[in-house]
């Protein structure tokens, strides 16, 4: 269960070394580890976050270093300072990293509709699938620490103070998206911690979260799975990932793209789980640049065409 450091509420955080001034405009969130705050440094927003923790700081930072790129379909953040404040007497780490302009993930669901919840969850998919192969776990994964960016829709991340190598004992969590809690299995980092989280941000998307723990929690969990209409045909899915059956993201994602293909739906969304599912295929993006090539040509062409009539047409009537 998260834990929080000292409150702060300051306005102003000069660095200590540097003697960047970032400006405060408001908390953005708070786990076991620090605060994240959006502040304005040079006209720039950024966030912030703050601990009090040098070693866990550090650890993050390392982190950021490592997944700042776009891996598996979805962004991350990118580091920009790394720094301390002298808040009081104190000396508190911190350091900042872009913002990812986008919506929170329920919002989006709300505006966008359900139907992007396979498609999203497809995309955070594939970026769990990198980050376990690269030794690490999310941890505190939750539609608190998602966003989603503009068109095209596209997940992104934030925060990595869950992030644990793997074996060792998840350093942050939240007790709805924590498998611990439900008694589903231990806060060992694996695969298998980070797709319980997925299981559970279906469930709050797919707006069921009425959900009580109790002595019977494996037995209610399921039912309430597989009778809950508006899952279906993701229920089995869903509920495979909460009970530990997928020994990889990779397995989940496939099971979800062929649950998709066999719900009744239009062209049009199929195709868009399609392309996100295969955003990251050389061979799909080749496809796409030569096509786009080809739109355009076709249309500048046919911009040329109809210049050319509309000159032979004025020249009959002078």
């Amino acid at each position: 269960m998260t834990t929080s450091i000292k409150q702060v509420k300051p306005t102003l955080i000069r660095g200590k070394w540097t003697g960047h001034e970032y400006h405060v405009q408001r908390e953005l969130g708070e786990g076991a580890t620090g605060t994240v705050y959006l502040v304005t440094h040079q006209g720039r927003q950024l966030a912030l976050k703050v601990g009090d923790d040098a070693y866990a700081m550090m650890s993050e930072v390392n982190v950021l270093k490592q997944f700042q790129k776009a891996r598996g379909g979805i962004l991350g953040p990118s580091l920009v300072d790394v720094d301390d404040w002298i808040d009081d007497g104190h000396v508190r780490p911190f350091y900042t990293m872009n913002v990812i302009a986008g919506s929170e993930l329920q919002t989006f669901i709300r505006r966008r509709g359900r139907i992007w919840v396979p498609v999203l969850m497809v995309q955070l998919l594939g970026f769990l699938e990198e980050l376990h192969q690269s030794g690490w776990v999310f941890g505190d994964l939750k539609p608190d620490n998602l966003r989603v960016t503009n068109e095209p829709p596209r997940m992104a991340w934030f925060d990595p103070g869950g992030m644990t190598k793997m074996g060792r004992s998840i350093k942050e969590y939240t007790e709805w998206y924590d498998r611990g809690f439900w008694g589903m299995g231990s806060r060992r980092a694996e695969p298998r911690y980070d797709l319980f989280s997925v299981a559970m941000i279906c469930l709050q998307l797919y707006g069921l979260t009425h959900i009580q723990r109790s002595d019977q929690t494996k037995a209610t969990l399921k039912s309430q799975i597989m009778s809950h209409s508006a899952l279906h045909p993701y229920q089995s899915v869903v509920w495979q990932a909460m009970n530990g059956d997928f020994q990889s993201a990779k397995q989940m994602k496939q099971a979800l793209v062929q649950a998709w293909q066999k719900k009744p739906t239009d062209k049009r969304h199929h195709n868009t789980m399609k392309d996100n599912a295969s955003a990251t295929d050389p061979k799909h993006q080749k496809h796409n640049g030569f096509v786009n090539k080809l739109l355009s040509f076709l249309l500048f062409s046919s911009f040329l065409i109809f210049l050319l009539a509309l000159y032979l047409v004025s020249q009959v009537f002078i």
